[in-house]
């Protein structure tokens, strides 16, 4: 994956390298040729260096927007990943774990089918805050509706997992004729959750993979079958496109 990246940039440098070439030897070659002392600075010499400036302006934000949500994107991918593989640990008779299940219009990051219920994780990476060693930097409280972090508080992830569940539960439903329990469920990969006794009975689980914070998802009375688990990887596996030979 980092050969292809790497691949990848270097196809660009090289695309803007023949792109620009001609214009910025062409621009120096002209720069050489200009008598300096006849330049005179006026209104349209200032027209051109204000659109100039505008330009550069625009694109400078244009990269500074596009730089923050790239290196957002590395970080979830990253913290997916992680999570992926500590949740691979699972797998055995009782449990069955998918990955980036594709949906109309989203992916679910990870599919658990475990034998009490099917969990829908959804991971996110959230930056710890900077400038303190305290312990209270690392947790991070749920309460049953809202994630607080020591900087600021957020509800859609949790909303985010509801949503995604309840998809796939009706999915199953229409491929199987079965109202198979999905859970709603959210990785935070390195954080220390604490959870008041709401956030403890909410129908959405929070817990970090780390450890053994996720071997809940593979435990608990049977309500699911060996048999159904098999059918609903099944009907899950329907959603990946297929490979041609």
């Amino acid at each position: 994956m980092t050969r292809i990246t790497d691949h990848g940039d270097n196809l660009i440098l090289a695309v803007m390298m023949m792109y620009f070439a001609l214009p910025v030897i062409l621009g120096l070659w002209a720069l050489h040729r200009v008598d300096w002392s006849t330049v005179k600075f006026g209104f349209n010499e200032g027209l051109f260096l204000a659109g100039g400036l505008v330009a550069f302006g625009y694109g400078l934000a244009t990269y500074y927007r596009n730089y923050s949500a790239y290196m957002q994107a590395k970080e979830g991918q990253l913290a997916e990943q992680i999570t992926g593989q500590l949740l691979n640990r699972l797998v055995g008779p009782q449990c069955i774990v998918a990955h980036d299940m594709p949906c109309d219009g989203f992916n679910i990051d990870h599919i658990v089918i475990g034998p009490r219920a099917v969990y829908a994780v959804e991971t996110k990476s959230i930056r710890k805050p900077q400038g303190s060693d305290d312990d209270s930097h690392y947790k991070v409280t749920f309460d049953g509706t809202a994630l607080s972090f020591p900087d600021f508080q957020n509800r859609k992830a949790v909303e985010q997992a509801r949503r995604q569940a309840h998809w796939l539960r009706r999915y199953l439903k229409e491929s199987l004729g079965l109202d198979i329990p999905v859970v709603p469920a959210i990785a935070l990969p390195g954080w220390w959750i604490d959870k008041t006794e709401s956030g403890r009975n909410s129908d959405v689980k929070v817990f970090t993979p780390m450890g053994r914070g996720a071997e809940f998802l593979a435990t608990g009375e049977e309500i699911i079958g060996a048999s159904l688990r098999s059918l609903i990887a099944q009907a899950i596996a329907q959603r990946y496109p297929s490979v041609d030979d």
